[in-house]
């Protein structure tokens, strides 16, 4: 039992370093596009959003869940990236209905997304 506590709290905390780089490595793709490429904000943070998304993957395969690299936990893997995306929004919708602010709105997507996402890739990604 004391094994299993300790391998998922592993997964855990790599599933948030993984995180944490992937969202450093959006930060400066885009930061780069802006100032070597005078990029708008939309081809920046598009760019940016596949190279941290394509990272991400290949971070939580191999490292966070131990697994491989294929096609059926890629494609899984997008449709986890799609539902947190959905989410995301709608979470931010809800802010703006109960006129939350910009914020708070920020902490409570931060808060709720990865653990989501976590347990959908835990329990059906990488199964």
């Amino acid at each position: 039992m004391i094994d299993l506590l300790y391998a998922e709290r592993t997964r855990l905390v790599r599933f948030g370093l993984s995180g944490l780089f992937s969202t450093a490595i959006h930060t400066l793709v885009a930061s780069a596009m802006f100032e070597m490429c005078d990029a708008t904000l939309v081809t920046a943070n598009a760019v940016a959003f596949l190279c941290a998304t394509a990272f991400s993957y290949l971070a939580n395969t191999l490292w966070s869940f131990s697994s491989t690299v294929r096609t059926r936990n890629a494609l899984r893997f997008l449709a986890v990236t799609l539902a947190g995306f959905l989410e995301t929004l709608l979470l931010a919708r809800a802010a703006e209905a109960f006129d939350v602010s910009r914020g708070m709105s920020i902490v409570v997507i931060a808060l709720l997304i990865p653990p989501t996402t976590f347990v959908l890739h835990r329990l059906w990604t990488y199964r």
